[in-house]
């Protein structure tokens, strides 16, 4: 075809008109827009009756870990993890200018790795004595726990020389952490298990008599038996027990992390911090034994192991992992100052920063109320003169803290109830995004019963997050400082049909809401705060609930999961949102040491594509600080040699595979993650979730490990497996389609009933997988 040179004229004219406009564009890179739309603020719920407050917001300590008062001196100390121990005035309405110091017991310990509790003699007046429980550094692997003894001269020095040595002990973890002097003027020491947070007490020596670790000691200070610094009080509950401690009130503990003294009766209490799924509080009695363990709470962990010669008391009030992860013991309130919390045992929770109230009628619990939500990391609390709560966080300048009644109590919130309200989308029902809203891609989206995502980002105007990096556990850890009011938004559908848009909203900690999506399409709606249990499709579907949200996201972790370098380094994302002003420079970096890939993608090395996926499916939980109860690791920016997968006991039994690994190099079937992932029955993994397998994903992980050794002896399948090693087999057969439909049903009805526990339960429900 030939043109007229008029309209090629034409033509050309205007396509250099076309560049010209274009080259501003092409050379400056896409424009930031400022997102001025959201409605996303404050929150649905009807907020807490206290809030948090300084006493004195110009003193902060170090990582406080105790607070004590001494009331014949009218004053609080603040014993600080790393040694130093402070003194404020325990009359609340004063005003000091500072803290003072009173000591710093490095210069008086050895060794001292950390301080854990402190007492003073119920005579300190008169003989100037007090008491600390302490971990210290050793040359060992692990660590030592001590308790001593110190005088203090007039002026308030510790005099030099006056330590004794009471006790001392060999540690590995769970130490507990408190003293206190009980009202019969008895010392109660309580020690954790003494071990890390898996395997669960391997020793057994919650329920040994004979060993120190998870009791409650009584000792007396003002006495001497032979060969002892200190007396055993005649009426000890076991003292005629062939073997067992002479110092033991009670035990069963994990790790007893604060005690009191009811100020009326003199009943003991306490907050046990639990393992997976449980944290309880206990008043205890003299000879209990509060089940660990035999027992997390009220759920059986070891039920075949041994336990000691009192019956198991159950605990007074307990909690799941939805709603906290490390319960911190409280005191009673005497104070009147608000009236509602006068006579009630107030606890909380290190890791949500939930704070609850509970009453007790002498015979049951008559109310137990969530009474604030300060986010804190809440490591201890204590009372003033008037018998007042006090509070602190882990923190490096953290305050002392008192609740107080929320002033905004009578507010009402508008917080968008619809999602079309919220201003991340202008039109919710085509999902296509505000101005300023900016779509996202990840590279390994985690396993959701066969449900896909989309995912947003909101940052209020042209802010952006400011990232920096720590080594922990010899791995980077990524820490953020996200812009208030930032949103992150993941829609989840299925077939064309949209069931669920997901919420983070960041306002210093963040908060998460589900909206659940109507038929029509055109709109979700916010759901209730205890979530939602349902059917969709003819499946069971969970909304989750704002707690729920918390587990993964809470302030102790504090880190999206999606928007994660790792995870959208891909297709120039990063760069693209470097330069829109999203991210900084450290945040684009940092996906060199988060090597995410797609596992379902087949030319990706298969390790690459095992540890993306326990990244995506795991790692939420299973990293530092993940509140998992497990010391393994699974987040991808950890080599696989630190992983303590690898030839490392299991944390939660052995699912019947006799002294098997978490990972038994090139062996799936001895392996125990293989196991945990594989299972639809007790002890599958991820604990919270998808409620299916992902059958790609457990047969992934099988190949990984199988490819670690492939020369490695395995078991040989049969259709009537006599182990669980050889149910593993049969279960890969079946799960890789290798096996016939008549050997399928049979294989499925053998072991579907089989009396090995541990092989029905792995084929539980895999018909319908």
């Amino acid at each position: 075809m030939v043109f007229p040179l008029r309209l090629v004229i034409m033509l050309f004219r205007y396509l250099s008109s076309l560049t010209f406009l274009l080259v501003p564009f092409l050379l400056l890179g896409e424009e930031r827009e400022a997102w001025t739309s959201s409605k996303i603020s404050g929150s649905p719920d009807l907020p807490p009756p206290y809030v948090a407050e300084a006493v004195w917001p110009h003193i902060t300590f170090n990582q406080g870990l105790d607070i004590t008062l001494l009331e014949s001196e009218g004053l609080i100390f603040v014993t600080e993890r790393f040694g130093k121990i402070w003194q404020v005035p325990s009359d609340l309405k004063s005003r000091p200018k500072s803290a003072i110091l009173f000591a710093d017991m490095k210069e008086h310990i050895p060794s001292l790795n950390r301080l854990l509790g402190l007492a003073f003699h119920p005579e300190f007046a008169r003989n100037r004595k007090f008491y600390l429980y302490y971990a210290l550094n050793t040359q060992e692997p692990g660590f030592a726990c001590g308790l001593s003894q110190f005088e203090v001269d007039a002026k308030g020095n510790i005099v030099p020389g006056s330590r004794v040595r009471l006790m001392h002990f060999p540690a590995d973890g769970h130490t507990g952490g408190d003293l206190q002097f009980g009202p019969d003027r008895m010392l109660y020491v309580p020690i954790g298990d003494l071990v890390p947070p898996s395997p669960p007490d391997p020793k057994r020596a919650a329920q040994d008599l004979g060993q120190i670790a998870g009791k409650i000691l009584r000792i007396d200070v003002d006495s001497k038996d032979r060969g002892l610094p200190y007396g055993i009080p005649k009426d000890n509950p076991f003292l005629g027990v062939e073997g067992a401690r002479p110092e033991v009130w009670a035990y069963g503990l994990r790790n007893p992390w604060k005690i009191a003294f009811h100020p009326e009766n003199g009943e003991l209490w306490l907050g046990d911090v639990g393992w997976e799924q449980w944290e309880m509080v206990y008043r205890i009695e003299k000879g209990g034994n509060y089940g660990w363990s035999v027992m997390e709470g009220p759920m059986p962990t070891n039920p075949y192991q041994d336990t000691g010669p009192s019956p198991i008391s159950h605990p007074i009030v307990n909690y799941d992992h939805y709603s906290g992860a490390s319960i911190t013991g409280g005191y009673f309130v005497s104070s009147d100052r608000l009236p509602r919390l006068q006579g009630s045992y107030v606890y909380g929770d290190y890791v949500t920063g939930k704070v609850w109230a509970m009453s007790w009628d002498g015979g049951k619990v008559t109310e137990n109320l969530e009474i604030a939500d300060t986010r804190q990391d809440i490591v201890t609390f204590g009372i003033d003169e008037s018998g007042d709560i006090l509070f602190l966080e882990l923190g490096p300048s953290a305050p002392l803290q008192r609740l107080v009644s929320n002033p905004n109590l009578e507010e009402t919130s508008q917080f968008p109830t619809k999602l079309s309200e919220t201003g991340l989308f202008r039109d919710a029902a085509d999902q296509i995004a505000s101005v300023g809203v900016y779509e996202f891609k990840i590279n390994t989206p985690m396993w959701q019963d066969g449900y896909e995502s989309d995912y947003w980002v909101g940052m209020p105007d042209r802010s952006g997050l400011k990232t920096t990096a720590e080594a922990r556990r010899g791995s980077p850890v990524m820490n953020y400082l996200k812009p208030d009011d930032m949103v992150l938004a993941k829609t989840i559908h299925k077939d064309g049909h949209r069931v669920e848009t997901q919420i983070l909203h960041f306002d210093g900690f963040w908060k998460g809401y589900s909206y659940r999506w109507n038929e029509s399409q055109t709109d979700a709606t916010l759901v209730d705060k205890e979530g939602l249990n349902t059917e969709i499709q003819g499946r069971p579907y969970r909304f989750p609930s704002r707690s729920e949200c918390i587990r993964c996201h809470g302030s102790n972790f504090n880190r999206p999961l999606a928007f994660f370098p790792g995870q959208m380094n891909r297709d120039g994302q990063l760069d693209r949102f470097k330069d829109l002003g999203l991210v900084d420079k450290e945040f684009v970096e940092m996906a060199a040491a988060q090597p995410l890939v797609n596992p379902n993608r087949s030319e990706e090395p298969i390790e690459s594509r095992a540890r993306s996926w326990l990244h995506s499916n795991c790692a939420h939980c299973h990293k530092v600080s993940g509140g998992s109860g497990l010391t393994a690791q699974m987040n991808i920016a950890v080599p696989t040699s630190q992983l303590e997968l690898m030839g490392h006991a299991p944390k939660r039994g052995y699912f019947g595979l006799d002294q098997a690994s978490q990972i038994e190099s090139g062996n799936p079937y001895r392996s125990i993650l293989y196991y945990r992932v594989a299972t639809k029955g007790a002890g599958h993994m991820p604990m919270v979730g998808a409620q299916t397998l992902d059958k790609e994903g457990v047969r992934l992980v099988h190949d990984w490990i199988r490819s670690m050794s492939p020369d490695a002896s395995v078991p040989a399948y049969s259709l009537e497996p006599k182990s669980v090693e050889e149910a593993l087999v049969l279960y890969h057969k079946i799960q890789s389609g290798e096996l016939s439909i008549e050997e399928r049903e049979k294989a499925i009805a053998v072991c579907s009933n089989h009396a090995e526990p541990f092989i029905a339960n792995l084929f539980i429900g895999i018909e319908l997988e």
